[in-house]
């Protein structure tokens, strides 16, 4: 498997495209900085299966000339507004384990950060397996192991003497984001090849700096407010209200990229993954 190793342009051209749809969500746009950056290295086309599809709205940033696509969601709601989206020709209502689609019907599989919240990831990836003609793709973005390991707001609020807080936040923190599958990158390559799936290449994404100031910042808007509904409630206001706010947020990026060290040992990771003909 080959390592691509992303360059501090690269992220900040993922930044500037991925503005547009995430502006005043610090978190979100940080994350999406990075996966902007490793799939512009990558081309989707043919017949395309988005799995976990949510909204529709970020696969058109990312591939708007796909014109093929088909849509699986498990959620009622989300999977309306991908149908309201144009994107795709059909978006089924269905576990990613069983898609209601032929055998060897899709050139590409495209799954962006919804891998590592699926219970049944074997079953998933074989079902990916079966989905893909002989010598089509996945491509994918998924969490590695550092995601809980460089979750830092628990580990502070246990120094300060809060240690039933510290656990609350960290049970929390892993309930929303269902995180079941964070797994080491050498766990996910074992997991496509169970599948009869080879990966290809790999792109770490957010490294240790980058990957420590994100999960602070996702931690803290995630956090459940005791009257109800969570941070990023009383956050986004105040932050959309400052136009200035993204281009600020621009150099924050660009100041821990200056500060990285190891691109390869990250909180997450870009794969190419090819079903063999």
């Amino acid at each position: 498997m080959k390592d691509k190793i992303l360059l501090p342009e690269d992220v900040l051209r993922g930044y500037d495209a991925v503005c547009e749809l995430y502006s005043h969500v610090p978190p979100l746009s940080h994350w999406r900085a990075w996966e902007c950056a490793a799939y512009e290295g990558y081309r989707i086309d043919g017949r395309v299966l988005d799995l976990g599809c949510g909204d529709g709205r970020y696969f058109r940033l990312l591939w708007p000339e796909a014109s093929d696509v088909v849509g699986v969601d498990m959620e009622p709601e989300v999977a309306q507004l991908g149908r309201q989206s144009g994107v795709y020709r059909s978006v089924h209502v269905a576990p990613a384990h069983d898609v209601p689609e032929p055998d060897a019907s899709f050139d590409h599989v495209f799954a962006n950060c919804s891998l590592e919240h699926m219970d049944h990831l074997d079953a998933v990836l074989n079902e990916i397996q079966r989905c893909l003609k002989p010598g089509g793709t996945l491509l994918c973005s998924v969490v590695t192991n550092h995601f809980i390991d460089w979750s830092i707001l628990p580990q502070f609020v246990d120094m300060a003497g809060f240690k039933g807080a510290a656990t609350t936040i960290r049970e929390e923190f892993l309930d929303y984001h269902h995180l079941a599958n964070p797994l080491t990158v050498d766990d996910w390559a074992k997991s496509f090849a169970r599948a009869g799936l080879v990966a290809e290449e790999h792109v770490p994404i957010l490294p240790k700096h980058n990957g420590g100031a994100f999960l602070l910042g996702d931690s803290l808007w995630h956090l459940r407010r005791a009257i109800g509904g969570e941070a990023g409630d009383i956050i986004y206001p105040f932050l959309s209200a400052n136009p200035n706010f993204p281009g600020a947020f621009r150099k924050i990026l660009d100041g821990l990229l200056a500060m990285e060290t190891d691109w390869l040992d990250c909180c997450g990771a870009v794969f190419l993954v090819r079903k063999p003909r």
